[in-house]
């Protein structure tokens, strides 16, 4: 297969994510925004979730990509605009899977701007996105937690697209579609439910994206949401259908958080094996996750900030 054609420059803003810290400094690929950013104190809110603008640059154009949108309407949108964020400027929206901390910020945002942006704008999704989620622990009672209506999408005049083979969008990024092969020790946790048909069942995460773009002379950029078929096996599955051996960057949630040492060293051990350039660990990476990979790697890791942006290429 050809590889996926490059872009000449990638910048990923992390419009919400767990964390903020409005003092750290700009380091490796990130630029923070910060007090001479704002021209005041940053007023950004974290929150338990993940959103990202996605701006590929290429031949002189750029697209923008609006990849997942937060927990809440209230941090999403509040953040966009403290960013300077321009919704008129987004060319589409995406959806990694359907947890609430990646979609709740969705119809929010849409019903605050809808007016102002593209006319013909289109939300890339799966049809596993829109079932209700559940968390049960063992012995436990479940516990609802979400569910998106691709309808409610539809609602604001946006075209609902369904994404199962890896789909090219504007602009030269990459939609991984469904990843079938898994690596055996990265198991889904239990507790991770979905109702279908009225029954609870172990969540499989079939339609869950990644973006994968690839920056000339650098490699190739994995885009993550939460990871929950897991990260080596995104990795693996972004190799396999880009046709890029070279992996420049990781950014996003790598959902190590709670799991075991051996877990994570694994994982921490296949990222050095990749030869990644820079890690950006995110949301449900976990903070054992985030030390260990600053341990063993504190060369590539970059550390997350709502509000920073990670830029990649020329």
């Amino acid at each position: 297969m050809s590889p996926l054609p490059p872009v000449d420059r990638l910048t990923v803003t992390t419009v919400v994510d767990n964390y903020i810290d409005s003092l750290r400094r700009d380091e490796k690929v990130a630029r923070r925004f910060g007090h001479a950013q704002a021209r005041k104190m940053p007023d950004l809110r974290a929150e338990h979730g993940l959103g990202h603008l996605v701006e590929t640059t290429r031949d002189g154009s750029t697209s923008r990509l609006a990849f997942d949108f937060g927990f809440s309407p209230d941090a999403y949108t509040h953040n966009s605009r403290e960013l300077g964020i321009d919704p008129a400027s987004i060319d589409a929206l995406a959806l990694s899977h359907g947890h609430q901390d990646h979609f709740g910020g969705l119809l929010g945002w849409l019903r605050t701007h809808r007016r102002t942006m593209r006319r013909e704008l289109v939300f890339y999704g799966h049809p596993d996105h829109y079932h209700p989620r559940w968390n049960q622990r063992p012995g436990g009672e479940p516990v609802y937690i979400g569910t998106l209506d691709a309808l409610d999408v539809e609602r604001w005049d946006v075209r609902v697209t369904d994404v199962r083979e890896p789909t090219p969008l504007p602009g030269g990024a990459l939609l991984s579609g469904e990843m079938h092969a898994m690596e055996p020790f990265e198991v889904i946790p239990p507790s991770l439910r979905v109702e279908r048909a009225g029954v609870l069942e172990q969540d499989t995460f079939v339609g869950e994206q990644s973006l994968l773009v690839n920056v000339r002379e650098r490699g190739l950029v994995v885009i993550t949401s939460c990871s929950h078929r897991g990260i080596v096996g995104i990795l693996r599955h972004a190799v396999r259908v880009t046709g890029v051996e070279r992996i420049h960057a990781v950014v996003g949630g790598f959902h190590l958080s709670g799991l075991d040492d051996e877990r994570i060293t694994r994982v921490v051990d296949t990222f050095r094996h990749f030869g990644v350039d820079w890690v950006v660990p995110q949301h449900c990476t976990g903070m054992e996750a985030i030390v260990a990979f600053a341990t063993r790697m504190p060369a590539e890791v970059v550390f997350a900030s709502t509000g920073s942006r990670f830029e990649f290429g020329s």
